[in-house]
């Protein structure tokens, strides 16, 4: 009976050290560490921005949590950086504010911001986020930010997309854009803690999309051109009326 309980308590304790308080979704997906997010743009194009990360505490207790960057690989000249209760330099990998997170609940607080500087290649980021004090107790997921010359879909030919004009836009922001296959193609802008405010389809090949933002709140936008529901580029949109 002694060597019954024994186990039973063993297995508790390893079912406790093991267990996991942090959940980590991109958009609806559920993330874990071997998970993948690949973001592509064009080198010139200005800084590619990861913001659609939901961090979610699934304890029965208040966590303070800890955003960690771990670059893989980087494209020599280009930049990269993060905001975690702050928005750091390039050279700063663990955030020096921590972020509290009430219990089953969410926060959309992270960025991450990869910026090509004209070189074209792949840099590879891990980003890991865990409970202050308990380091083992965290979750992560890796980042292929890949700044290509001609991008591509299932190895067909490039699109093309202007950055927003103008910008800062106060009631329209145009964008000029040109492709030449016939998939889900999508604009969508999101406010700076992810949530969606535009989503617009563009059914044409080529030519000018004007969007309405006169409803939209000032301040910091950003928006993605989606296929087929992958982001393919991302920029910053600024409303000012």
């Amino acid at each position: 009976m002694k060597k019954i309980t024994l186990i039973l308590l063993l297995g508790s304790l390893t079912y406790w050290l093991n267990a996991q308080d942090l959940e980590l979704y991109n958009g609806e997906v559920l993330l874990d560490s071997t998970s993948v997010i690949n973001l592509s743009a064009h080198p010139d194009s200005g800084t590619i921005v990861l913001n659609e990360i939901g961090v979610k505490n699934i304890s029965n207790d208040p966590l303070m949590v800890v955003c960690a960057r771990e670059i893989i690989d980087l494209v020599p000249g280009s930049l990269n950086s993060f905001c975690w209760g702050l928005c750091y330099p390039p050279n700063i990998d663990t955030a020096s504010v921590n972020v509290k997170i009430e219990s089953g609940e969410m926060t959309m607080e992270f960025q991450g911001d990869h910026d090509p500087m004209g070189y074209e290649g792949v840099s590879i980021v891990k980003y890991t986020f865990y409970e202050l004090g308990n380091p083992d107790n965290k979750a992560s997921f890796t980042v292929n930010y890949n700044a290509e010359d001609e991008l591509s879909v299932n190895g067909r030919s490039a699109f093309e997309i202007s950055n927003a004009y103008p910008n800062p836009a106060n009631t329209e922001a145009n964008f000029d854009f040109a492709y030449n296959y016939s998939d889900d193609l999508r604009l969508v802008i999101y406010n700076l803690l992810g949530k969606v405010v535009k989503d617009i389809a563009i059914t044409d090949n080529e030519g000018s999309l004007t969007v309405n933002t006169s409803t939209l709140k000032e301040g910091i936008y950003f928006y993605s051109l989606l296929v087929n529901n992958e982001s393919m580029t991302t920029h910053k949109l600024i409303i000012k009326h």
